[in-house]
Parts: structure tokens; C-alpha cells; sequence
């Protein structure tokens, strides 16, 4: 199936155009040509959606095992497998969603602070502010190939670990605050490898998520301050991001593995509704 696209960036990311979420989910031949672009651009932006959470839940299953998370005091009350993030309240004073105070999310992977974090997330946003809550993605192909090849080489085939207290200290959403002794006691630091290869092209994208990675295993204290803030400067340059202002009923659908993401402040009098998705892609079938 030939499906009408834009692109985003010269270099990664697409705007499909036209066509229902709904129908796609029914027809696998678009599901087969969705799935190689957003393997290929790394991004998919669709407009002017309106999807039930059946339908959300439908379409993102055709990608891959839908993640259900731990948390869930953000969790859909229909669909455990999908979260909100909103500033949104219900009647008895408590958030619908993560990130109520609308706080600004700096640049992150989502979930590399977990042993086996999720391939790739949808956002469908419901509700949108009238201002603030831009969307940001940073291409990690483009920021490995922009490095020095002595840094290159220093790093490819090296681990890191990544801290969830580190993020804890940078994002402080308003609701996890009372939670922060216990939310570092469940989440340890975990490893992973700080240059990751795409097991069908074999292309290598950077994976140093700036709000979790402390060091890299096997360099010294000298050599990782000397080589984190190399590799944090060059993942989010602005030669490899890709700017995208929200719109009531836009779907975003990002591959976790060789892009990172981050998100404008938003007012919290203003209402905002995203609801997310997280999928995973077996490796072999990635």
C-alpha cells in the first residue's frame, strides 16, 4: 500500500496524510507499510484522528505486545494498557494524569531506567492546550554520526548506567514527589549499552539519555566528564531535531530506540488530555 506522506525533517520523520487509525488497524497491508516507515523515519505524526480507546488500543497492538506500567494511578479506568498525561482533574480533587502541573519534560527515552524499556509509544492528544505542549523529537542516528570518530570509537560497545533517581531530580512532576524514597527503592540502576545497532540495518544510534545515564562502564571519573557532556550536547543539537505543534486529534508514534523526546510547559489552568501507549517489537521481527 502507498500511503500520502510529508516530511518532517530532511532526515527522519513523516507526517502520514489522510486515512483512519481505525481502518488501518483492519488492513494489514497498511499496518506493513506503517510499520517500514516508522522503522525507516524513526517518526509517524497522523492529524485530525478521533479514536476510541478500543481503537487506540486496536492500532497500537498491531505493532507490537502492548506494555502495561506500573503505575497505576495514571492508568486508563478502560484500558490498563493505555496512561493519560493531563492537567485535567476529577471531581474529588484527584489528577486524571501524569505531569498535572503541567511542568516542562526535558529531553529522555522513555523507560531506560528499566532493565528492557518499550520499542516504541503512541500519543493520541484529546484535549490540547492553546499554548505550550510543543513536541520535540532528537534523531540518535544523526547524533552518533555527528561525533568525533575518537569518541566514537571510545564509546560503541560500551554499557551505562542509568539512574531513575537522576530523572526524579530533574523532572519533579508535581505527583511523584511523595513517591520519590520509594520510586528510587524500586528502580535500581540498570545497564545498558550506550550505542545501540538497529538489527535489520545495523545502523548505530547514540542511547544517552541525559536524565538517566551517570557514567559509562570502563572509562574512568575523567574520561565520562569529559565524554557525557559531549554525547548530551550532540543528542539533542539542533541539527537532529524535529520541532511538531499539537493539534486536537493528533496521534504520535516515535521508535524509543533512535529518538528521544521532550515537551513545551504547559499551564495547568489550561485542559490537556494525551493519552499514551507503550509497544514491544520482539528483536528479530524489529
Amino acid at each position: 500500500m502507498a500511503l500520502s506522506t510529508r516530511p518532517l525533517h530532511p532526515a527522519f520523520g513523516l507526517e502520514v496524510i489522510g486515512g483512519s487509525l481505525a481502518d488501518y488497524a483492519r488492513d494489514d497491508s497498511a499496518i506493513a507499510e506503517l510499520g517500514r516507515l516508522w522503522r525507516e523515519r524513526g517518526v509517524l505524526v497522523f492529524r485530525r484522528q478521533a479514536l476510541t480507546e478500543d481503537e487506540l488500543v486496536a492500532f497500537s497492538a498491531r505493532f507490537g505486545r502492548l506494555e502495561i506500567v506500573s503505575r497505576t494511578d495514571i492508568q486508563s479506568p478502560f484500558h490498563p494498557e493505555i496512561i493519560y498525561f493531563s492537567t485535567l482533574r476529577y471531581a474529588d480533587g484527584r489528577t486524571v494524569g501524569g505531569f498535572a502541573g503541567g511542568e516542562e519534560v526535558d529531553w529522555h527515552s522513555d523507560q531506560t531506567f528499566r532493565p528492557d524499556p518499550a520499542t516504541g509509544a503512541i500519543r493520541y492528544g484529546v484535549e490540547v492546550p492553546e499554548r505550550g505542549g510543543d513536541f520535540y523529537w532528537a534523531n540518535q542516528y544523526l547524533a552518533f554520526e555527528s561525533l568525533p570518530g575518537a569518541v566514537r570509537d571510545l564509546i560503541d560497545g560500551r554499557t551505562g548506567q542509568y539512574s531513575y533517581a537522576k530523572r526524579l531530580g530533574i523532572f519533579q512532576a508535581t505527583e511523584l514527589k511523595s513517591r520519590e524514597d520509594e520510586l528510587r527503592r524500586q528502580h535500581p540502576p540498570v545497564t545498558h549499552p550506550v550505542v545501540l545497532t538497529h538489527p535489520r540495518t545495523g545502523r548505530k544510534a547514540l542511547y544517552a539519555d541525559p536524565s538517566t545515564l551517570m557514567s559509562i562502564d570502563g572509562l574512568s571519573d575523567a574520561q565520562n566528564r569529559e565524554v557525557l557532556p559531549q554525547l548530551f550536547a550532540a543528542a539533542i543539537d539542533a541539527s537532529v531535531v524535529c520541532h511538531h505543534t499539537m493539534a486536537p486529534g493528533d496521534v504520535l508514534m516515535w521508535d524509543n530506540g533512535c529518538v528521544m523526546h521532550r515537551r513545551d510547559p504547559v499551564e495547568p489552568s489550561h485542559p490537556r488530555l494525551m493519552k499514551r501507549t507503550t509497544f514491544r517489537v520482539p528483536r528479530e521481527e524489529h
